[in-house]
């Protein structure tokens, strides 16, 4: 919220206001490129799936709306964005 004397308030919107944003590098070898990709592609940026954060003790659901690959002699590197979702 900014008023006009150029004071500005932040608060929280909403009950899900905490949720994460992750940039995930996965390096994986061509068989499972071809199925990893697959299954981004099924979600569809839309559909959540689960995933557990490297330092947490419980999975999260989460959406993935775009990535890239970098393919090499013999893995594929695949860079995500991965968004935290509560439905």
């Amino acid at each position: 919220m900014r008023f006009g004397d150029g004071y500005s308030q932040r608060m929280a919107a909403g009950l899900n206001a905490d949720l994460k944003t992750y940039r995930v590098t996965l390096s994986v070898t061509r068989e499972e490129a071809r199925h990893l990709e697959a299954f981004l592609a099924e979600h569809g940026g839309w559909k959540a799936f689960l995933w557990k954060p490297p330092y947490a003790y419980r999975q999260i659901k989460v959406t993935c709306a775009g990535w890239s690959a970098r393919v090499g002699m013999l893995r594929v590197e695949f860079s995500a964005e991965f968004k935290q979702v509560v439905n």
